[in-house]
């Protein structure tokens, strides 16, 4: 597979070792004293996207930027010292969209995604800081609207929602301490403790409970990666725990959070096939990032479950036709089911469907052409609402 090397995502997955393709290298290094480098990296993109919708939805177009913002990331590596290396990286995400909003958070949307450490030695690699998560990574970095727009409603706030909560859930990035292992014939172990994810019933802030005791967030990821002639494949198996108190109606009770995700991808004479499925209880809709919806009014945790699909083929090494297939479900829990509670979220099933076309000009200019179908279906049978979004834009990465 053919990756834009000089991307910021591209360089993250190297630092975090979440992918076989290794750390990208940044076109702009520094030669230090004794040995240390000092390298910047980043990107800018910027999409024309236009939303038709069907059900008495809105019709938006907007000038955004996709699923990823903008990123600056600044490097430091230190010479190997008793076999140690050391290397730390912070970034800026600003997002381009919102420039001449007023009244809202979106003229001024900036994010920091990234602050971590890395030593590396024997032992494998241990990361300090704020990072892309392990659990469902390989999930949205081998996702095609990763480099597109994906799910968006024209008004998409700081990015675009890419598959997220349309087949998987969302990795987020984490303060955490990870481990991951060294290379092992082909097979790769990642654990990490991270902080937890705030849940509470009916209301989307996720900082809206937080009765006292909250253990921490577990993560972990087996991967397995191996080339072959014409070929490579890699499976992954990931999995997260966490229990936090909240209160529900003056009530405090434990929320307990499990999921897992399995996955694989095969590229062979030019053609490409991702598949992952996932699991989860106590996560809530799109991917985790609507977390009152995580349970119901009583505090029980909702189970959701969901997939995607992709096939794509590359015409001459640097042209990409994609397409893929997901789904994402949010069951409603017993009580919910017989009336005893009210049901708080009435969502039921979020697919989308994505062709895209994804050309490397340059190895620093990539476009981009995707169409999206979404789909919405609702637990009291209201008629589905559909969504059909159109985008073209591209990358200038460095």
């Amino acid at each position: 597979m053919k990756l834009l090397k000089k991307s910021t995502l591209a360089t993250l997955v190297g630092a975090a070792a979440l992918t076989a393709a290794g750390a990208a290298n940044a076109t702009i290094v520094v030669g230090g004293e004794n040995g240390y480098e000092f390298s910047v990296d980043g990107n800018i993109n910027q999409f024309f996207t236009y939303a038709d919708s069907d059900n008495g939805g809105a019709d938006n177009s907007g000038v955004e930027n996709g699923l990823l913002p903008t990123f600056f990331g600044f490097n430091v590596a230190a010479p190997e010292i008793n076999g140690l290396k050391v290397a730390a990286r912070v970034s800026i995400s600003p997002s381009t969209n919102g420039g001449s909003y007023q009244g809202g958070d979106q003229g001024s949307s900036m994010e920091q995604r990234e602050a971590f450490a890395t030593v590396d030695g024997s032992f494998g690699q241990i990361l300090l800081g704020k990072a892309l998560g392990v659990y469902s990574a390989n999930n949205i970095l081998l996702d095609q609207t990763l480099y597109g727009v994906g799910a968006t409603g024209g008004d998409s706030g700081i990015t675009t929602l890419g598959r997220i909560g349309y087949g998987y859930d969302y990795a987020n990035w984490r303060s955490q301490i990870r481990w991951t292992s060294n290379d092992m014939n082909g097979f790769k172990l990642a654990v990490a403790v991270m902080d937890a994810d705030k849940v509470g019933a009916g209301n989307n802030d996720f900082d809206l409970v937080d009765a006292g005791e909250q253990d921490p967030r577990y993560e972990a990821s087996l991967s397995y990666a191996a080339a072959f002639d014409g070929g490579s494949a890699k499976l992954w198996l990931d999995g997260m725990s966490q229990s936090v108190d909240a209160t529900f109606g003056g009530n405090t009770r434990s929320v307990d959070s499990h999921a897992y995700t399995v996955g694989g991808q095969v590229l062979f004479s030019g053609f490409e096939v991702v598949a992952a499925y996932y699991d989860n209880t106590g996560v809530g809709d799109l991917g985790g990032l609507s977390y009152g919806s995580a349970t119901d009014l009583n505090g029980d945790e909702r189970d959701g479950d969901g997939y995607y699909v992709q096939a794509g083929y590359n015409f001459g090494g640097s042209t990409w036709l994609k397409a893929s297939y997901g789904e994402s479900t949010l069951e409603q829990t017993s009580a919910e089911k017989n009336g005893s509670v009210a049901a708080a979220y009435n969502i039921d099933t979020r697919s989308m469907t994505t062709v895209g076309i994804y050309h490397d000009v340059t190895a620093n200019l990539k476009l981009v052409a995707e169409y999206s179908q979404m789909e919405t279906e609702f637990h009291d049978n209201t008629s589905d609402a559909d969504t059909d979004v159109f985008s073209v834009g591209g990358f200038i990465s460095w």
